[in-house]
């Protein structure tokens, strides 16, 4: 095992307020696996699935906007910035992915 990908329903009393009661996005590798694609494709894998399991649910990501690679990962998957707020001592990027719709 190399980390591990979650989506999870936030509570609404969920301590980041900008992520409550929403679907989340969340990521961990070891260091060993970082820079090897892999986080891009499980994420990919996950919001996918989600997609197909609840069509139309919106999926939110926080990370702390000095985190570089985060940064990149959430713009490769298509995440759109919300916007920005300070937690945990430092600044919080918010964004949010919309699944494709459906054309038919």
């Amino acid at each position: 095992m190399v980390g591990i990908v979650q989506l999870e329903r936030r509570d609404v009393d969920y301590e980041v307020r900008q992520a409550a009661g929403n679907v989340d996005l969340g990521y961990l590798l070891l260091p060993e696996a970082w820079g090897r694609g892999y986080a891009t494709e499980a994420c990919d894998a996950a919001l996918s699935w989600l997609a197909g399991a609840l069509p139309g649910e919106a999926v939110v990501l926080v990370t702390q906007s000095a985190n570089a690679p985060s940064m990149r990962l959430a713009a490769r998957l298509g995440f759109v910035e919300v916007e920005r707020f300070e937690a945990y001592d430092a600044e919080q990027w918010f964004g949010r992915w919309t699944p494709p719709t459906a054309t038919g």
